[in-house]
């Protein structure tokens, strides 16, 4: 009875790993590629709301591929461990050691490179397609009096200052800059010239919507690029790990075959 159990935890484990090994081909021979493709392919569209539907699909596909490829790993080297302890003294052959630990390694050599890839992905935000755009207008410069522009010089303010002496009949015009232009003697001082002031205020004008159409169209591009580079990233390591799951799965299927027909 015992056999008969250990015969059919290998057979599972066996079987597990035959999924993983499948899966990993799958991913690396069909479904990459396809998805390369799709992306490709949309270099001359404008739809950004397909793309975002095709980039949560690429989200959510990744997360069922982790999810899939993390169970399968799991139960492959849960079932072979299992197989190799409660199996007899003389049954507890090398290639359930190398088929239990074949799964993990296969994990390993999948996600090495390809995890920080596959973030960049997750991490990426769909096109936005209805915010505004807007520029700020520079300030206005404050405006100068017509009389200082001709001349070239500074607005500057006289005060008048009588001293002691004007009860001789005698006043003074004290200047604030030494280039005033009154003389002493003056009945009248020179007019005050007050420069006037304005705040800067911000204008903001908002883009036209086939300016934003085309700012929306140059992002749409640049991520699309970066998803397919990083897509083909994905696919080596897939590669990588689909030869080391392949390998497994050889070792072990060799093994049980020999378990039951050789020895």
């Amino acid at each position: 009875m015992a056999g008969t159990c250990i015969t059919t935890i290998k057979l599972l484990g066996v079987g597990s790993l035959g999924l993983l090994t499948s899966s990993i081909i799958y991913q690396s021979l069909s479904n990459l590629p396809e998805l390369i493709h799709q992306f490709n392919a949309q270099f001359n569209s404008t739809s950004i709301d397909y793309f975002n539907k095709k980039l949560e699909n690429l989200k959510q596909n990744i997360f069922n591929n982790r999810l899939i490829n993390g169970v399968l790993a799991a139960l492959t080297t849960g079932l072979f461990t299992v197989a190799f302890k409660y199996s007899p003294v003389h049954e507890k052959h090398p290639y359930l050691i190398y088929a239990s630990i074949g799964a993990p390694l296969s994990l390993i050599g999948l996600y090495y490179s390809n995890w920080n890839y596959e973030q960049k992905i997750l991490s990426k935000k769909t096109v936005d397609t209805t915010a505004k755009a807007e520029v700020e207008k520079p300030g206005k410069q404050p405006v100068e009096d017509d009389e200082a522009a001709h001349d070239g010089e500074e607005p500057e303010v006289i005060s008048k200052v009588t001293s002691a002496d004007s009860l001789l009949g005698k006043s003074y015009v004290h200047l604030s800059d030494e280039s005033g232009l009154s003389t002493p003697n003056s009945s009248q001082p020179s007019t005050p010239k007050v420069q006037p002031k304005e705040d800067a205020e911000e204008d903001h004008i908002e883009k036209s919507p086939e300016e934003i159409a085309v700012d929306k169209e140059v992002e749409n591009i640049l991520i699309k690029k970066e998803i397919v580079q990083d897509l083909k990233r994905i696919e080596s390591g897939y590669v990588l790990g689909s030869y080391i799951s392949g390998i497994s799965l050889l070792i072990a299927s060799i093994g049980l075959f020999g378990d039951y027909y050789l020895l």
